[in-house]
């Protein structure tokens, strides 16, 4: 759909693997991507358990970037930490018949529409989230190939502490050969979060870490507001 109706417009694959069904850590995991894409970017963000039901379709303006999703928390931590923020609802109806894939046939079209320079197709509205939106989230949001586990906190390289998660007690390290191998670690990750990891392991197998897992900070591992 995105070439079709934004033929030219560079497209990146981003993450199909966010956690489903789950617009919670999800929100988080976005949170922390966008800022590493130019002002201008326009995300499709997709993860909607709803899709089909009242829910609002939403367009997101962030800092400068943009993003098309459903109004079901998805959109609300980027929201809640930008700068300037203005959201618009969508008017328009989906592309086809289909009640089931909002991201091919309202969210990408919207998008496309955006790209190609042409007005939201839809009314402003107020922001819409909750107290706190901003704050960290002392959780486990993804889980990697290798078992290494992102938490929702921000992390700071020179951070202090330890952490625990799962009745273990964690580390800091700077990269995973920093621990022994086989022994559990936390560490500040590429996209500047807090990620527990195994030396050479998977975490999420040695600790039965699932998403949702709560983590238990020690000291200062992160920034919590």
């Amino acid at each position: 759909m995105l070439a079709r109706e934004a033929a030219g417009t560079p497209v990146i694959d981003l993450m199909h693997d966010a956690p489903r069904c789950d617009p919670r850590p999800a929100a988080h995991l976005l949170a922390a991507l966008a800022p590493w894409f130019p002002a201008g970017t326009i995300f499709v963000a997709v993860v909607d358990p709803g899709v089909g039901t009242r829910r609002r379709p939403l367009v997101v303006e962030a800092d400068g970037r943009w993003f098309v999703g459903p109004d079901n928390g998805l959109l609300d931590v980027v929201s809640a930490r930008a700068e300037g923020v203005r959201w618009w609802c969508i008017d328009q109806a989906p592309a086809s018949d289909s009640a089931t894939f909002h991201g091919r046939d309202l969210f990408a079209p919207v998008a496309a529409a955006i790209a190609r320079g042409e007005s939201v197709p839809g009314h402003a509205v107020e922001p819409e989230f909750a107290p706190g939106t901003d704050a960290d989230l002392a959780e486990v949001i993804y889980i990697d190939e290798f078992g290494n586990a992102m938490t929702g906190l921000r992390g700071r390289p020179d951070a202090p502490g330890g952490l625990a998660i799962a009745g273990t007690a964690l580390a800091a390290a700077r990269t995973f050969a920093d621990a022994a191998p086989g022994e559990g670690l936390w560490l500040v990750n590429s996209i500047g979060l807090v990620e527990i990891a195994v030396n050479g392991g998977s975490a999420a197998r040695r600790l039965s870490l699932a998403i949702g897992s709560p983590v238990a900070p020690q000291g200062q591992p992160g920034k919590h507001a």
